[in-house]
């Protein structure tokens, strides 16, 4: 009995590893382009079943594009003298920047839109290689491999607008040095000494500030619904809630805030503080429009620029609402990636402020109908989130919206009312007469 019962399971076994095997390697090679491609693995990333699908095979295409380089440059070269010899070397700059970024390398695009739910639509867009095929500089900044986006813990619930990504300094400036010595040969080298020599004098390590480099930027812009604030705009002002703008880095240590605190406080103009684990750099505040207290603050292996104190503990503070858990975000956030290699998100507030400003300022806005056809359009807005991944096959950007197609007639109409308007106004004032000058009688 138990023999028998290990052999029906052992059957059940080899027929479902059968099956996976017809249904995933045998069927796809029934329909194969007699051209080596990279179909499946990029459409393996895609949405199916959705409202629109896409592969381009670029292979090819990169090889005609670097023969036609190449053909170019034979030809100029032919007897260049003057500003044929400057061609030449502009398309053969062309050809070596093309392949040094990876664009010869990349094997196939793909694009798929589906929609998850009504009103929410995912795009996701892939740039492939094949294995090994990754030396570009496309392929090496964006950090390593995809990874947990722990900087969206971070964010405050007021963040309106985010962008962070992976992103390689030391290989961009290696990149950049080494083209530079293809370009010009010592020339660039020499430039890179000079700047080096410019940081020394002014007592920064530039070699030791690139070491202090995490890997990480960010960018991000709040807006507090609980205070307004007056902004001029035009001839009148408008109240919009309190921005605040703040730029973060991920370092390895402190020497970027050691640098800037010994550059600032000495002369009184800056106040430091160490509270409950957040070192502080406040200046005194600006008179503008709006609240300015730039302010400078490291936390862990986090160090923020920001306008406002209050934009550093949105960040810092472990109390508080986060983005993460605020119902804008997870409307928009469904289904995204939760690993990958930087990430954007942009807050229906963003969106109906800026249909707020084309409301209430018909001056600097003076097509009404138009502009309230627009406005509306921003205000059924629902944001927008991004995530990108960088694997060893190459780019993956997966995008989440609510725009749909049928809107972007309505924008069109917009637009050409807005354009046959102008004409209307630039043609009034062609026919009126001179200042001062009384219309002819017919």
């Amino acid at each position: 009995m138990k023999k028998t019962i290990a052999l029906a399971i052992c059957a059940l076994l080899i027929g479902a590893v059968g099956t996976y095997a017809l249904l995933k390697v045998v069927i796809p090679q029934w329909n194969r382009s007699a051209e080596a491609n990279t179909y499946w693995q990029v459409t393996a990333k895609l949405d199916q079943g959705g409202e629109a699908f896409g592969y381009l095979h670029t292979e090819k295409i990169s090889a005609a594009v670097l023969q036609f380089f190449a053909n170019l440059e034979k030809t100029i070269a032919k007897g260049a003298v003057g500003k044929q010899e400057k061609a030449v070397q502009a398309f053969s700059m062309l050809n070596m920047l093309f392949k040094s970024y990876g664009l010869d390398e990349i094997s196939g695009l793909g694009y798929s839109s589906i929609t998850l739910k009504p009103g929410l639509h995912r795009n996701r867009f892939v740039i492939h290689h094949r294995p090994g095929k990754n030396k570009g500089l496309i392929w090496n900044i964006a950090g390593p491999a995809p990874r947990y986006l722990s900087e969206l813990n971070m964010l405050a619930a007021d963040t309106a607008l985010v962008f962070f990504a992976d992103y390689d300094i030391e290989k961009l400036a290696a990149w950049i040095g080494k083209q530079g010595q293809k370009m010009s040969g010592q020339q660039m080298e020499q430039g890179l000494a000079m700047m080096k020599m410019g940081l020394a004098s002014a007592g920064i390590d530039g070699d030791r500030l690139l070491k202090s480099y995490g890997g990480r930027l960010g960018f991000l812009i709040t807006l507090n619904p609980e205070k307004r604030v007056m902004i001029p705009m035009g001839s009148a002002s408008i109240s919009i809630p309190e921005p605040g703008i703040a730029f973060m880095v991920q370092v390895n240590d402190s020497y970027l805030f050691d640098l800037i605190k010994t550059k600032a406080t000495p002369s009184g103009q800056a106040q430091f503080k160490d509270e409950a684990g957040v070192k502080k750099i406040v200046f005194p505040r600006l008179p503008m429009p709006f609240p300015l207290e730039p302010t400078i603050a490291q936390k862990g292996n986090w160090l923020i620029a920001a306008t406002l104190g209050s934009v550093v503990q949105g960040v810092f503070a472990n109390e508080g609402q986060k983005l993460v858990s605020s119902d804008d975000y997870k409307a928009i956030a469904y289904k995204l990636p939760r690993r990958g290699n930087g990430f954007s998100y942009i807050s229906p507030m963003l969106p109906r402020l800026i249909a707020q400003m084309l409301r209430e300022n018909k001056t600097v806005f003076p097509f009404p109908a138009a502009m309230e056809k627009i406005a509306a359009i921003l205000t059924r807005s629902k944001g927008l989130c991004q995530v990108w991944e960088n694997s060893d096959s190459g780019l993956v950007y997966t995008i989440n919206h609510g725009f749909e197609i049928s809107t972007l007639a309505e924008l069109v109409e917009s637009f050409v009312e807005i354009a046959a308007e102008m004409n209307i106004k630039r043609a009034q004032a062609e026919a009126a007469p001179p200042v001062g000058e009384m219309p002819k009688n017919e």
